[in-house]
């Protein structure tokens, strides 16, 4: 009789781990995915209105693109001298990323794609400089900060 007691009671326990452990796994996919989509649903409507592609070669501004002209994608090739010169790729998304560099250590290729205001890529070696110029969509009410560093 002690026996069957023992093991019905094993066998509730497994039951209720069961559950807890699914209660446990479903809250750890929710907590993973809603950062996530959140994430992706302020990207999606950053403004790209007044958003601009700004190109400066040895601190001279050679180019100005308009998110706001870019239809699909753009390809700008940028010279800084006979044989050095960076191909950019726009997207009428935002986006903008150095797909190909003459620079030996291609690191303004590794940065890959920028898409907020103020982010930038640099290749020193060509001396050539890619910025995104503009100002984004906020919920938020206006911050007294500039910006915050962790």
């Amino acid at each position: 009789m002690r026996i069957m007691h023992r093991l019905r009671t094993n066998e509730t326990l497994r039951s209720s781990d069961l559950i807890l452990a699914g209660l446990i796994v479903l809250t750890a996919i929710v907590l993973f995915w809603v950062p996530k989509l959140l994430a992706s649903h302020r990207e999606n409507r950053l403004s790209i209105a007044g958003k601009s592609v700004i190109v400066e070669v040895c601190g001279t501004r050679t180019h100005t693109i308009p998110i706001s002209e870019v239809s699909g994608s753009s390809v700008v090739t940028v010279r800084a001298g006979a044989d050095v010169e960076a191909i950019l790729e726009i997207l009428e998304t935002g986006k903008v990323r150095v797909m190909e560099s003459t620079c030996r250590d291609k690191t303004c290729v590794r940065t890959g794609w920028i898409r907020r205001p103020g982010q930038a890529i640099v290749c020193l070696p060509n001396r050539i400089v890619v910025r995104l110029e503009g100002s984004e969509i906020s919920d938020a009410p206006e911050s007294p900060f500039d910006a915050i560093t962790y």
